[in-house]
């Protein structure tokens, strides 16, 4: 099993937590909000409805 350093036990909660708030923000800035693709937009807002027959 792998354990921390021993200077990471040293460390407060903020300091351990920054290396992934770090990871975490740099994925939430590179991954995008609405897909890139107008199919795919228009995909995302087609209301599906199961009694719904109409032809599409």
């Amino acid at each position: 099993m792998n354990y921390p350093a021993p200077s990471y036990y040293r460390q407060s909660v903020g300091e351990q937590l920054m290396v992934y708030y770090a990871q975490r923000d740099a994925v939430r800035h590179c991954t995008p909000l609405l897909p890139i693709r107008w199919p795919s937009l228009r995909a995302l807002f087609r209301r599906q409805c199961p009694n719904d027959h109409r032809v599409v």
